[in-house]
């Protein structure tokens, strides 16, 4: 009914969307189980802890942005399964297959001009 006629707009990915919903259809149940075993974490992380867009730019900076947000929910789903008692008797019985070669401190202080009483002191055992 329209003098020009009819308009279809197409995503320039909507050849690799129909790709993606074909092998979805035929792998169903291999879908199904990634959904059970992997695709929880990234809800939880993303919904209930709201870390929905990274903090950094760079490749090498999310990535350890990543890493650090995937030790906590480690961590916590460790606390939730052992209970923290048992947690810390494990983590403080642990030997690690790692020999210590040597062991350093690094003492780094911050607004030292304004706060001379504020220090940061990070021990290591490598």
């Amino acid at each position: 009914s329209r003098k020009g006629g009819r308009e279809v707009d197409r995503s320039e990915f909507a050849d690799a969307v129909s790709e993606n919903n074909e092998r979805y259809k035929a792998n169903a149940q291999l879908y199904r189980k990634r959904q059970e075993i992997n695709e929880h974490i990234f809800g939880t992380i993303k919904r209930q802890w709201g870390y929905n867009h990274t903090n950094l730019m760079g490749l090498e900076k999310v990535n350890g942005e990543h890493s650090l947000i995937m030790l906590v929910y480690n961590i916590k789903r460790a606390m939730n399964i052992l209970g923290v008692p048992d947690l810390i008797a494990k983590l403080k019985n642990w030997k690690s297959p790692y020999k210590a070669k040597s062991c350093f401190v690094l003492e780094t202080t911050y607004f030292k001009p304004v706060f001379p009483y504020v220090k940061n002191t990070l021990s290591i055992a490598a």
